[in-house]
């Protein structure tokens, strides 16, 4: 019944959307005239791609953009057309005749462009009042976000055959390119969602999204162009000196690390020493107390865990991030890891000591009355104590059998209870121990 609903609902407010368009613009003016310049520029950016024409005629006339001044196609993107971008085939796929259609560097983009022109013109269509159903706004805005999904899928998947990362396509400009189009595929989500929301809600969302589109399709072609106001495409190559630079300087912070610690150990040896025999001592007491709780644990490998989790996250932390940021990130996490691996010991056995005792404070009452009627019966405090440690549960039984089992080694009775209070983290008990 609810999906029904749905679909009542999306289908009445698909009417009023387009019943809306039908009545009156979406856009102003201006905002008629950005969406105009925007698809100008797509198609100078698919001509300047298009290495069947020739360069004398790869000029951009921005009429639609309120100037007459002629822009030509960039020269080190002619180049890299000539070269290497029409020539890189990257894939191939089966075209509607049957044949199999191959799509090289230059293709790629093109497709795309192409994509995100057909979308800004089915919003103009919708704006100038051509008539549309709901069902078929729905149909064609889907078919062309389906469209860019697929292309951009394409250009973000490695061709393993070649190897070639679209990222680095146009002198590295791809990496700038596939971040937009993310963008754009973003906004084209917002677009059809406001099909579907109130009537008083659908025109704002609708008309932001493809504002949206229009400011990232103008980035595209600021990107390409590269207008002064963006940096020269050199730069946008990770060059391979850049890299060996890291490298060393990489190398070197690890030896200076790798110094200063030894120095700073060298310096502190004694004060180290004297720290590691006094943290010894203080983990041979922890494993007593983890054996007066009854369990079987190695502090060392709370140590271990404790720091390999930590380095993990460090070496996850520093492989995404990278270079020597990374390598201090690791660094930081494994020191964390040493401290807290340190500390982790006390701090399980005080949560154990509290929860067994919580434990123990619940069977005290049971523990209680069972004693008084083996008193009651004319049985001596000792038996009542063995009676209560055969016929509850632990961890209470295994306290009052420790105790019962001290007495019979020879430890007087009233030191064996003080025993179980030293042990037991219970109020209830101590008051019981004492009374």
């Amino acid at each position: 019944m609810n999906l029904a609903k749905r679909f009542f609902l999306t289908l009445f407010a698909l009417t009023l959307f387009s019943g809306a368009f039908a009545q009156q613009h979406a856009f102003s003016e201006a905002q008629t005239a950005d969406i105009a310049c925007a698809k100008a520029k797509l198609i100078a950016l698919y001509n300047f791609l298009d290495a069947s024409q020739p360069e004398d005629k790869k000029v951009f006339i921005p009429s639609a953009c309120g100037s007459e001044t002629p822009i030509p196609m960039p020269k080190w993107l002619q180049d890299l057309l000539v070269n290497e971008m029409q020539t890189r085939v990257l894939w191939q796929i089966p075209s509607a005749s049957g044949r199999i259609e191959y799509l090289n560097e230059a293709e790629l983009w093109r497709r795309t462009f192409a994509v995100v022109f057909e979308f800004l013109t089915l919003v103009e269509k919708i704006n100038d009042g051509s008539t549309f159903s709901s069902l078929d706004i729905m149909e064609q805005f889907g078919k062309i976000r389906t469209n860019l999904l697929i292309e951009t899928d394409r250009l973000n998947t490695d061709p393993v055959l070649i190897g070639f990362n679209m990222r680095e396509s146009m002198q590295g400009r791809g990496r700038a390119l596939l971040a937009t189009l993310d963008l754009i595929n973003s906004e084209m989500n917002s677009v059809a969602e406001s099909f579907i929301v109130a009537p008083k809600l659908w025109r704002s969302k609708f008309v932001k999204s493809v504002e949206g589109v229009v400011v990232l399709s103008n980035s595209m072609y600021g990107d390409i162009v590269n207008n002064a106001s963006l940096p020269m495409p050199d730069t946008y190559k990770r060059g391979k000196n850049n890299s060996t630079i890291v490298f060393l300087l990489m190398l070197i912070g690890m030896l200076a690390i790798f110094f200063s610690v030894y120095k700073f150990t060298s310096d502190k040896n004694d004060e180290i020493t004297k720290a590691i025999e006094k943290y010894i001592q203080k983990s041979s007491a922890w494993a007593d107390d983890y054996s007066r709780q009854f369990l079987d644990i190695n502090v060392k490998y709370i140590v271990l865990i404790t720091l390999c989790a930590f380095s993990v996250i460090g070496v996850i932390f520093g492989m995404a991030v990278g270079g020597f940021v990374g390598f201090i990130m690791f660094a930081i996490c494994f020191a964390m890891g040493l401290y807290s691996g340190l500390k982790m010991p006390g701090i399980i056995l005080k949560f154990l000591k509290r929860r067994r005792g919580e434990k123990i404070n619940n069977q005290l009452m049971d523990a209680l009355i069972l004693l008084s009627n083996s008193l009651k019966s004319g049985m001596d405090i000792v038996q009542g104590f063995d009676m209560v440690s055969h016929d509850l549960q632990p961890p209470i039984s295994d306290e009052f059998a420790l105790v019962i089992k001290n007495y019979k080694l020879g430890t007087p009775f009233e030191k064996a209870l003080e025993g179980m209070e030293e042990r037991v983290e219970s109020r209830l008990l101590s008051y019981m121990v004492k009374a």
